[in-house]
């Protein structure tokens, strides 16, 4: 644990000190996100801070770490590698086929190498599983990147959580170590990115955030036996809002793909206007409920599916009763 702690805090300390000198530089070069009709900020602001992030990150394990698996260090340059891609992105947009063809094989190529697949049938089963999982997941948590400090919450929460789990199960140091590296580097990214935000990650953070927590759940489970129920429950919230206002959109034949503010959590900071409630919700919702949830789910692992149940089914409850919230 106390290595763990070391990179959580060289993690946190070097995406803080990347992050201001990111801010000054892409500030100076011009790299701004412009508020227009689908945002939810009203002054220019810099954008692509992702990088710097994943930069912390990557150097926290590099320099403080344990070793790490092969299969890791793929899931961490192919993390850089989408990270890079997203600040092309948020330059420049791309096509969204192009995007979806680099996300798919980045979500393959990770499967493959995490999952080890043998002649079995059941083998490439689980790998095909694993790359849905971690596809969806990447583009779920871009849905959700859309106000102040939201989804830097939700990887630093859901990091330091399978952490602590994962401690509990007497987990590899590396994984506790992967997992303390992701909690420090949104931390540091937090100081720029709470409410009202300096910076946002862009692209170039939502992106490999969210494939570097789906992979945290699939290196957990192919190479620690780390059930996968815990961490489904960790990122609940960010599942439930976006999977339900896809299923509103798709039964509405509105284009999936276009960009909109029709989140619960958008429609919501429209209503209060403010983004700080809904972060502080996140986090009472998150610590004071699905933590726990995730925590009996761990030390009683004969239950684990029925607390997943429990855990999704009142959320989803309440999305679909305020769905007519504008």
């Amino acid at each position: 644990m106390t290595t763990a702690l070391v990179v959580l805090l060289v993690a946190m300390a070097v995406a803080a000190a990347l992050c201001a000198v990111y801010r000054w530089w892409a500030a100076a070069a011009g790299w701004l996100a412009h508020p227009d009709a689908r945002s939810s900020h009203r002054v220019a602001t810099v954008s692509g801070a992702g990088i710097a992030v994943l930069a912390a990150l990557l150097l926290a394990l590099l320099a403080v770490g344990p070793a790490m698996p092969d299969a890791v260090l793929v899931v961490l340059a192919t993390s850089a590698l989408l990270s890079g891609v997203g600040l092309a992105d948020d330059l420049a947009p791309m096509g969204v086929r192009l995007r979806l063809g680099i996300y798919t094989l980045a979500a393959a190529l990770t499967a493959v190498w995490l999952c080890h697949p043998g002649q079995a049938l059941s083998d490439w089963a689980l790998v095909a599983l694993a790359t849905l999982w971690i596809l969806v997941f990447i583009n779920l948590f871009n849905f959700m990147d859309g106000i102040d400090g939201l989804a830097a919450l939700q990887a630093l929460s859901a990091a330091v959580a399978l952490g602590l789990l994962a401690a509990l199960q007497d987990a590899a140091g590396w994984y506790i170590a992967f997992c303390s590296a992701t909690a420090g580097a949104f931390a540091g990214f937090l100081f720029f990115n709470a409410p009202p935000a300096r910076l946002f990650m862009g692209d170039a953070g939502s992106i490999p955030g969210g494939y570097l927590l789906a992979s945290l759940l699939v290196a957990g489970w192919c190479l620690e036996s780390i059930p996968a129920y815990p961490g489904l429950i960790l990122l609940a919230l960010f599942i439930t809002d976006s999977l339900t206002t896809l299923v509103f959109r798709a039964c509405r034949r509105e284009r999936l793909w276009q960009a909109h503010r029709q989140h619960l959590y958008q429609r919501l900071a429209r209503r209060w206007q403010s983004h700080r409630r809904l972060d502080l919700l996140f986090i009472v919702l998150q610590w004071c409920w699905l933590v726990p949830l995730a925590l009996i789910a761990t030390r009683q692992p004969e239950n684990a599916a029925l607390l997943c149940v429990l855990a999704y089914l009142p959320l989803l409850i309440t999305m679909v009763k305020l769905r007519s919230i504008q």
